[in-house]
């Protein structure tokens, strides 16, 4: 099997296990389930699958990761900690075909922050891919009713998952930003401990 054919089927799991994550998201609101306790516990699970696997080199490059702990720090914030709460959170009042459809547009809002933190330069197709993608996020928030947008009579799910886009886009493009020596399974381990530990004070 080659390299392409399996980075193709790679994809198409990762599209599924997105898809179910806004399902799953969907179903604990029906139970009843607090959306940052459910997060906090699904990256519980996370932090120990790749505890074994990570325990070692977070030893070796604990002083990179120390002077790298800022720009780590907001990157677990604006990704483990708001996009994932937000999105179970906003599951609670709009539906999940609203919110796929919604999340399907944060790659131009990548381009966006990329251009407004000056990460990369944007052309004009990029700018407007932005405008059309926006336009189409006040097709799906308004349900193309002209007057929800003229009352301003939003669905809150909507409204909160809009946050959620562009708390991981601006993620995204701060992952550009820096180029970092760790491993992915490591990277993620650290985000995934400063995330864990803010959670904990939260929660409990």
């Amino acid at each position: 099997m080659s390299k392409n054919t399996i980075a193709y089927i790679l994809l198409i799991f990762t599209t599924l296990f997105w898809a179910g994550n806004f399902i799953i998201g969907k179903t604990a609101s029906l139970f009843e389930i607090p959306p940052f306790t459910l997060n906090f516990y699904r990256w519980l699970c996370a932090w120990l699958i790749l505890a074994p696997f990570t325990l070692s080199e977070i030893f070796q490059k604990r002083n990179y990761i120390l002077e790298n702990i800022k720009l780590i720090t907001i990157l677990g914030i604006t990704s483990i900690t708001i996009f994932n709460s937000i999105v179970y959170y906003s599951l609670n009042f709009t539906q999940v075909i609203s919110g796929v459809l919604m999340i399907s547009t944060i790659p131009v809002m990548i381009i966006f922050f990329c251009w407004v933190f000056k990460i990369e330069k944007t052309n004009l197709y990029q700018i407007l891919g932005v405008i059309f993608s926006l336009f189409g996020v006040i097709v799906i928030i308004t349900k193309a009713d002209l007057g929800i947008l003229l009352n301003l009579n939003f669905n809150k799910g909507d409204l909160w998952m809009v946050v959620a886009m562009f708390s991981w886009a601006i993620y995204s493009a701060l992952l550009r930003k820096k180029k970092f020596e760790l491993s992915t399974s490591l990277f993620y381990k650290q985000l995934l401990q400063l995330v864990l530990f803010s959670y904990y004070l939260l929660i409990f």
